[in-house]
Order: structure tokens, then sequence, then C-alpha cells
């Protein structure tokens, strides 16, 4: 081989480190909604159940629980509509208003923004369904 090959070579080689690289960097996010099942203040988890078409069995749709993972930075608000025109004048929009950590409750559903960190879900933000919105 000679040195222009090799320069070659070593450079696709880097390339192809530096493209891999980048793209395991880069965490994808998910959206969980369903109810709380469990919470657990001390450990830092809440358990959410989830219904969805892709668990049948027998025909009956099965709940799929999920463990997720709450850190300091877990954004937690709440979204109701609006009893008339919102912020941006459609009348019943949604509106997100900011809400206490922890300010959950068992047989509340929420929509859970999650970032998948090997086998372990976290969640980055915790939207409460108002109960009884419009």
């Amino acid at each position: 081989m000679n040195w222009r090959e090799m320069i070659r070579l070593t450079g696709l080689l880097v390339i192809a480190l530096l493209m891999l690289l980048s793209a395991s960097a880069v965490a994808e996010t998910t959206n969980h909604s369903g109810t709380i099942l469990a919470l657990n203040k001390e450990a830092g988890t809440i358990v959410l159940g989830e219904m969805g078409p892709w668990r049948v069995k027998g025909g009956v749709t099965l709940i799929t629980e999920r463990t997720i993972a709450v850190t300091s930075a877990t954004v937690f608000k709440q979204v109701k509509r609006a009893p008339g025109a919102g912020p941006t004048g459609w009348v019943g929009e949604f509106v997100e208003t900011g809400l206490g950590a922890w300010e959950l409750k068992k047989g509340d559903f929420v929509t859970v923004q999650v970032r998948q960190e090997g086998q372990r879900l976290t969640a980055l933000s915790v939207a409460v369904v108002a109960p009884g919105a419009p």
C-alpha cells in the first residue's frame, strides 16, 4: 500500500468513526401516555400504565407498565383546555401551566416525554391532563 492510499484509508476511517460517534450522541425522545399506577418519590420513579392496540391477548388489550425515572431536571406541567379563547385566540385550545415537582397522584392521566438511556427511561417532562377538562 502506498502513502496516498494509507492517507485516504485513514481519512475514511476517521469520517466513519465521527459519523458513528455523532449518531450515538443524539438521544432520541419519545412520548408515553397513560395512567399513573404508582409513584415512588424516594426512588425517583413513576410507573405508567400504557394501553395500546399492539398488545392483545385473547381479544383483550393488555396494559404495558413502564417504570420511568424522574430527575431534578424533569419539568412538570398541567394541560387543560381554555374555557374560552386561549392565548392564540382559539376557543378551547390546550393551555399549559406550571406544576410543582411531584404534584402527581395515582390515577392521573399523563403524557411523559422520555429519553432512553440504555434500558432506563428518563422523564424530560410530565404533562398532567386536568380532570374535567372540556
